[in-house]
């Protein structure tokens, strides 16, 4: 079966449903217990709901579903274009602030916005555009998710290198039988 281009299968600017998969390299453990080892990698699943929670509600994406594996992940998703084309562009620079935080408070949390800060983020048309338009991206959605996760699993690990098998897999849902 031929690979096909992500931008042949995600349509932007359409309300649809992705099953999208990223896979682990190197014999990495996403989750699960590792028999050779003896360690077990369960912690990470917390991770990567909390990742997913967090991102559901920054993004202009539907998180509807996930499954952990041993070496991958799986997660179901609805592109939801009609909620970003509505947000102002106070809102788009909120989100993005949430997403991208110049500044964090004490806690590593990302700190209140500033409305000066806002304001720079909201100057530049072109630049609050391609923000929006980010918002509501597969492809960035699962760029958030992915690399914050990589970055604690080879932390954790003690290890460089890449964590994940190159760029994740996606399929369009196109019917209902298809999403269930």
């Amino acid at each position: 079966m031929p690979a096909y281009a992500r931008k042949e299968i995600v349509r932007e600017g359409e309300v649809r449903v992705y099953h999208c998969v990223a896979r682990c390299v190197r014999r990495a453990f996403l989750c699960g217990f590792d028999a050779v080892t003896g360690t077990s990698f369960e912690h990470r699943k917390g991770w990567i709901r909390g990742r997913l929670e967090e991102l559901a509600g920054i993004f202009g994406i539907d998180v509807c579903g996930y499954a952990v594996m041993g070496n991958h992940l799986h997660v179901i998703v609805r592109t939801r274009p009609d909620l970003t084309a509505a947000w102002s562009d106070e809102e788009v620079a909120e989100r993005w602030w949430r997403l991208f935080p110049r500044r964090r408070d004490e806690h590593g949390l990302p700190a209140e916005p500033e409305p000066h800060e806002l304001a720079m983020l909201i100057a530049e048309p072109q630049a609050a555009a391609e923000r929006r338009r980010r918002l509501g991206s597969l492809s960035w959605l699962m760029r958030c998710l992915c690399e914050p996760i990589a970055r604690r699993a080879s932390r954790e690990d003690g290890c460089t290198g890449r964590f994940w098998e190159g760029r994740f897999k996606s399929q369009a849902l196109l019917d209902d039988a298809a999403v269930l």
